[in-house]
């Protein structure tokens, strides 16, 4: 009987030891995993950003023939695609080690829904859709929202939409209502519904309204982002003090649509949308899956709705914060550039890829910035300052990638903070810029009660709109 018992509690041990060797073999599998999905996600962004970024700058700032730059165009949406498409992976990839994350911070809601329904321009155009952007007049001027994944959820919605309409219309419309928390009333009137149908189609007006026609109560946009019959949209409405909402965005489309049972599947991983077209309307299967996760993490709701062989709705619904109207900036593009290119700016520039470092110099040229000197690894580029600052050359702005060798960018900040701080230098506004990061590097890297005192990250792919932006938000409140 003893000898019974000892052989149970080795055996209990031997599986003991065993059941901690396959979990210390799981964490690392899944440590090795993460380290693996945050090292593509750097180095798949790093040429896209330089690639989005130089088409970008060639068609606001070259003469171009009109088939030159119909062609540029199309190169252009099709980076935004494959930049989705590598965002739905990576995204997928963050979840599935609870890694998928939304950093709010302060941001302008119209000029995000142009800029990303202007990206769907060319595909509309080539399948010639009728489309439509409706804005609603009450939508805050700027919200805390995470831009980048906003932007991810409306491509996924729209391209969704453009994909499976062969003819008819694709409507996006962004709505402000005055709820605390999302409750049903924020789904209604329900669309393809016997009831609601009417007055969801009132409503919208989307049976009858025409590309050019203006509806009084919305800023009315067509496919190529500009509003109708008017040559500036009216401001948004600003608060004073901080409120609460919720964001609501329609997608509507007279696609396909889908059975009540595609319906049901719409949502997990690796569905197709639409069974009878799978053959021909390929696709990863992950966009409206990980579309879902992120309107969850931004404590939102997503919900689909479809008439088979008449169309689809997709409704979401965000709760947000209002900025303050004392903390808006609200100097256009044109009057940033001009204002920056009157400060005569002197600017260092720090990446590990010469191609980013070329389009971060020619952002800078774009308003007249001097770029005193370049780098391709941390140390050199906190040399590089060292010595501006030995010879008398006042930097104004540091610009340096996070995961560079030598030295990363937070240790090129510390440095130059610490430099400062011995030689009691005015503070040189640092711009921390990566498309590696997650929300606590991030905090730690731009707080400066931790240490680490960055003014600004900026997320890969940065458009010239949002660097410049940045730089006028950081010189100006020096």
């Amino acid at each position: 009987m003893l000898s019974a018992i000892i052989g149970l509690v080795t055996t209990l041990e031997e599986r003991s030891i065993e059941l901690l060797r396959v979990k210390s073999a799981l964490e690392n599998a899944l440590e090795q995993q993460k380290t693996f999905i945050f090292s593509f996600s750097h180095e798949l962004r790093n040429p896209i950003n330089s690639l989005l970024g130089n088409l970008q700058l060639v068609l606001q700032g070259e003469e171009l023939s009109a088939k030159a730059s119909q062609m540029i165009n199309v190169a252009k949406v099709c980076g935004e695609i494959l930049l989705q498409n590598i965002n739905n992976v990576l995204d997928t990839g963050k979840h599935e080690i609870g890694k998928l994350e939304v950093n709010p911070v302060s941001t302008q809601l119209s000029e995000l829904f142009q800029r990303t329904w202007s990206i769907y321009n060319e595909l509309l155009r080539q399948k010639k859709l009728k489309s439509q952007l409706k804005i609603d007049k009450d939508l805050p001027a700027m919200v805390r929202i995470d831009p980048h994944k906003l932007n991810q959820v409306l491509l996924n919605l729209i391209g969704n939409s453009v994909k499976f309409t062969e003819k008819g219309f694709v409507t996006v419309t962004a709505k402000w209502l005055r709820y605390s928390e999302i409750n049903e009333k924020c789904f209604e009137p329900v669309p393809y519904d016997d009831i609601d149908e009417g007055l969801f189609e009132k409503e919208e007006n989307l049976s009858t309204i025409s590309i050019s026609r203006y509806e009084p109560g919305f800023q009315e946009l067509n496919s190529e982002g500009s509003q109708l019959g008017r040559t500036q949209i009216p401001g948004p409405l600003q608060s004073r003090q901080e409120t609460r909402g919720v964001l609501k965005i329609i997608v509507k489309d007279t696609g396909s649509g889908m059975k009540k049972e595609a319906l049901e599947r719409l949502f997990k991983k690796f569905s197709q949308v639409s069974e009878h077209v799978v053959h021909r309307q390929i696709g990863t299967g992950l966009g409206l899956f990980i579309t879902r996760e992120i309107c969850l993490e931004m404590k939102g709701e997503i919900r689909a709705y479809s008439k088979f062989g008449v169309g689809s709705t997709f409704i979401v619904c965000i709760p947000l914060s209002t900025v303050p109207s004392g903390n808006l900036q609200r100097a256009g593009s044109v009057a940033i550039i001009n204002q920056l290119a009157q400060k005569r700016i002197k600017a260092l520039v720090a990446d590990d890829s010469p191609f980013n470092v070329n389009l971060v110099c020619n952002y800078f040229a774009q308003f007249g910035a001097s770029v005193v000197s370049v780098a391709y690894n941390g140390y050199d580029i906190y040399m590089k300052y060292k010595e501006c600052m030995s010879l008398g050359v006042e930097i104004d702005v540091v610009t340096s990638d996070i995961d560079m060798p030598g030295m990363d960018g937070r240790q090129v900040c510390d440095s130059i903070r610490e430099y400062e701080k011995e030689n009691r230098l005015r503070p040189v506004v640092v711009i921390l810029i990566s498309g590696n990061y997650d929300r606590e590097q991030v905090e730690e890297y731009v707080n400066p009660q931790r240490g680490h005192k960055a003014d600004c990250f900026l997320r890969k792919p940065v458009s010239f709109s949002d660097f410049s932006r940045a730089v006028y938000n950081l010189i100006e409140i020096q």
